[in-house]
């Protein structure tokens, strides 16, 4: 995905500060190590996990603490 030129310092601090809550929640879908990686020349932003069992962050969309941050 890519991030626009002015949504990049918003992007950064949501994500330092990551809520508990949400952190809990990828554990129990067995997300174990989340990363970001954000190429600065061209915007680009891409993400690996590593999960145990099936779940993943992908399912997360629908929960309400998912969808409130």
């Amino acid at each position: 995905m890519y991030l626009k030129p002015d949504c990049i310092e918003e992007y950064k601090k949501r994500h330092d500060e990551l809520w508990p809550e949400i952190k809990q929640l990828l554990a129990d879908e067995g997300v174990h190590d989340y990363s970001f990686f954000f190429d600065k020349k061209t915007n680009a932003l891409f993400a690996v996990q590593k999960t145990e069992g099936d779940g993943n962050s992908q399912d997360l969309g629908s929960n309400p603490i998912n969808q409130r941050w």
